[in-house]
């Protein structure tokens, strides 16, 4: 059995939906789940979408000490990335798993996929990088020096064999984003996909998808020619496509353009087939964003009071013990929890341990300006 599962909150789930569809024309033998990141599905209806089974945030609690304390210490983003370790370990798991492929809620499946397929066959994990084309062009250097930031591998899609090496790779990253499931720039941490860069220093059986047909998105557009034929056809670099990414899709406008963005705009190709294309994905995107349950604010962005909780709540709660002590369930915190941490430092992750040595060096600093005063 081929398992293909995404994760989203509600303001993605529309985008969900039509990967669920597109799966169900192009995989249909496969078992298509969803992990939804909100506190009240309402009237959502993941079997009637296109899905076949719902992996329920209370089973991330077997892994965490304290369920309610882990979701409030991300922000949505941080939350949908951090459950994908969880959904599949366990899914490579069960009895029946052959493989297990994620896909980005906002991607779309164009073909059968079978190169995927064939390659989570004989690899035990399967990725696909930002980049797949060496050059020498300056401005593009640009593009490269972002990856350093985010990563080398897109986290938009990974698949992996329920062998050894594949369960012991989903153990491992369900374990760096039971607690490092951050954007925090300082500690050169971007959500789950930072951590992707060292599955080949562990991992022996790896295999990276370079074809210009995978993950079609923003930050390769300008790299590659996509045409579009008469009967709707997308062609990159002349080959159909596999899947395409509107990654950001919800923040297009400004800088991001769909499938292209401000920096990248002047060396795409054609602009016009990327507009088009992002204009039709919008069109079937609409009328599920359009639906009362779809359309509500995030379930765990608010303290049960219904005050906005900030990301620096977020994180000095993650940071700071104490507070985890005397608030257990900070949902329920109040007023009294918030005024704990607005007397609290605020900082922009948690604090690694300072090493020893460092410490000395903080103490004799301060010893030596004493001297001197």
């Amino acid at each position: 059995m081929i398992y293909v599962f995404t994760t989203c909150a509600l303001n993605y789930y529309p985008n969900a939906v039509l990967l669920a569809r597109s799966l169900e024309k192009f995989l249909p033998e496969a078992r298509r789940v969803v992990c939804i990141v909100d506190r009240d599905l309402g009237d959502t209806d993941p079997q009637a979408d296109g899905f076949h089974e719902i992996y329920p945030l209370s089973a991330i609690a077997d892994h965490v000490p304290n369920l309610d304390q882990w979701l409030f210490q991300h922000t949505v983003m941080e939350l949908a990335t951090a459950a994908k370790g969880f959904v599949l370990a366990d899914l490579l798991d069960r009895p029946d798993c052959d493989a297990v492929l994620f896909f980005d809620p906002d991607c779309e499946i164009h073909s059968t996929c079978q190169t995927i397929l064939d390659a989570v066959s004989r690899h035990s994990i399967v990725l696909t990088p930002h980049a797949n084309i060496p050059h020498v062009k300056d401005p593009w250097v640009f593009f490269e020096l972002n990856t350093h930031r985010v990563g080398v591998f897109n986290g938009g899609f990974l698949g992996v064999r329920a062998d050894q090496e594949g369960k012991a790779f989903g153990k491992w990253w369900r374990h760096r984003l039971t607690d490092y499931c951050l954007i925090d720039d300082k500690r050169r941490l971007f959500t789950d996909q930072k951590w992707l860069d060292l599955v080949p220093c562990y991992f022996d059986n790896v295999k990276v998808l370079r074809q210009p047909t995978m993950n079609l998105a923003r930050w390769n557009t300008f790299q590659r020619k996509v045409e579009q034929t008469a009967d709707g056809t997308v062609l990159i670099d002349d080959a159909p496509a596999d899947f395409i990414h509107f990654s950001g899709f919800l923040k297009k406008g400004g800088y991001v353009r769909g499938l292209y963005d401000a920096t990248s705009e002047k060396w795409c190709d054609d602009v016009g087939t990327l507009d088009a294309l992002s204009e039709a994905y919008a069109e079937r995107l609409a009328p599920f964003q359009a639906r009362e349950d779809c359309s509500r604010d995030w379930g765990y962005g608010t303290y049960r009071d219904g005050v906005t909780i900030p990301d620096d709540h977020r994180r000095m709660y993650h940071q700071d013990r104490r507070l985890r002590k005397a608030f257990p369930n900070p949902f329920d915190g109040g007023e009294k929890l918030r005024k704990e941490l607005n007397r609290v430092e605020r900082a922009p992750g948690p604090q690694t341990p300072e090493p020893r040595h460092a410490r000395r060096r903080s103490l004799l600093s301060k010893l030596w300006k004493r001297i001197r005063s």
